[in-house]
């Protein structure tokens, strides 16, 4: 009898010295020592008695959570304070199924670990340390998740699913720690969601340009889909495909996406005055192909006329571009014509049928020369590009008008280019 008695009153001692060790805690923690609070708190769940004591982990996350509100800690202490306080809470009510201690306070501790782990991500941000930044949005965005999973409701603050926000905010942390592929999958949150607006063009630009490079033609063609009806407005969708299928260095398979795509936008100069360059460039550019492509300079005369048709007013680059396709074109004819010295009836032919042609070719080619310097006449400063072009298409029709035998027309183009000079 006398031993029961004695383990009897040795179990009412020990809780007795559990409640006055959280008692005393809970002074420190009222008259705002959280140094010391923590400390004991950490020695308090030490014990292997106390270690299941709900009380104590609910003491403990409201001690971290404080104490990281502390100026003078640094703030790799700060994010791991607060990180130890949201898994000191959740241990608090692992083990109290009934939850009393986070009921009682509506669980705001939660909520205020949300808006701390946010506020560091942006301080880390602007000093520039990305990895923390990262560390820290993330961490929001855990905590976050955590409350709507357990379905928190407060009446300070709604809380999203999809918070584009601070998915925002991860990306670009991660995107300045060098973290690509983690960008990418925050990123894509928002794009799966078809969120859009001014805010958000970026994120499927960047990555259109991700899986470009990547070469990830399903995941490129699945984000251009969606961004074009998004965002029609944007060229870059275009400018990205093209860039995709240009990596190959398959000419035609180019030619092709640029016939597609001029297809698809018939209005947009910047996409034919594109396809005109790559086809010049391959017609008179290093690998240069003999004259008899005239099927293919005849569809680059068409191409240039598209891009002519959408030039907006103050833009002559694709008249220019045209007068350069005809004077090469018109030369390479004439070059081929007078190659020709057999006399046999089909040779004769054919070398008057070439000079017919490169004729032709002249006479276009003084329209759009013509045209363009007339618009750069009538400017009344010229950048350095335009003094340029403007040189090259007076020596076309000097040139031109020399071999026409019009001494008058030469001469007075002649005049025109002598006057450039001294501009």
């Amino acid at each position: 009898m006398k031993k029961m008695v004695f383990l009897a009153l040795a179990m009412v001692s020990t809780l007795s010295v559990l409640a006055q060790d959280l008692d005393q805690i809970n002074d420190m923690m009222g008259a705002s020592k959280f140094r010391e609070a923590k400390a004991a708190i950490d020695k308090y769940l030490q014990d292997p008695k106390k270690a299941n004591d709900a009380q104590g982990w609910y003491y403990k996350g409201r001690i971290y959570n404080a104490l990281s509100r502390d100026s003078s800690i640094s703030q790799q202490e700060l994010y791991t304070l607060k990180n130890d306080a949201f898994q000191a809470f959740q241990k608090n009510q692992a083990l109290d199924q009934k939850d009393v201690y986070l009921k009682l306070e509506t669980h705001l501790s939660y909520l205020d670990l949300y808006y701390g782990f946010y506020d560091l991500g942006a301080k880390e941000f602007n000093v520039k340390k990305y990895d923390a930044a990262l560390d820290a949005f993330k961490k929001a965005n855990d905590v976050k998740d955590f409350i709507l999973a357990k379905k928190y409701t407060y009446d300070q603050a709604n809380l999203y699913v999809l918070d584009t926000s601070l998915i925002l905010n991860i990306a670009a942390a991660a995107i300045n720690a060098k973290k690509e592929d983690e960008a990418v999958s925050y990123y894509k949150k928002l794009t799966d969601a078809n969120v859009a607006g001014k805010d958000f063009r970026d994120v499927y630009e960047y990555l259109a340009d991700y899986y470009s490079k990547k070469d990830d033609q399903a995941s490129l063609k699945a984000i251009l889909d969606k961004a074009k009806k998004l965002y029609p407005e944007s060229e870059l969708w275009t400018e990205i495909e093209i860039r995709s299928v240009a990596k190959s260095g398959d000419k035609q398979a180019l030619f092709a996406k640029y016939e597609e795509l001029v297809a698809q936008n018939p209005g947009n100069f910047t996409l034919s005055y594109n396809y005109a360059i790559e086809m010049y460039n391959s017609l008179y550019g290093k690998e240069a192909k003999s004259v008899d492509n005239m099927a293919e300079k005849n569809k680059l005369t068409d191409v240039i006329k598209k891009s002519i048709d959408n030039e907006k007013q103050g833009d002559i680059m694709a008249t220019v571009l045209m007068a350069n396709h005809q004077y090469n074109m018109s030369a390479d004819l004439l070059n081929a014509s007078n190659a020709i010295k057999s006399t046999k009836p089909d040779d004769v032919k054919k070398k008057k049928d070439l000079k017919a042609l490169a004729d032709k070719s002249m006479d276009e080619c003084i329209i759009y020369a013509d045209k363009a310097a007339r618009f750069y006449e009538g400017l009344a400063t010229r950048t350095g590009g335009q003094k340029a072009n403007y040189k090259i298409v007076l020596g076309y029709l000097i040139d031109i008008y020399g071999l026409k035998n019009n001494k008058a027309k030469a001469a007075e183009y002649e005049k025109k280019n002598a006057a450039a000079d001294k501009l």
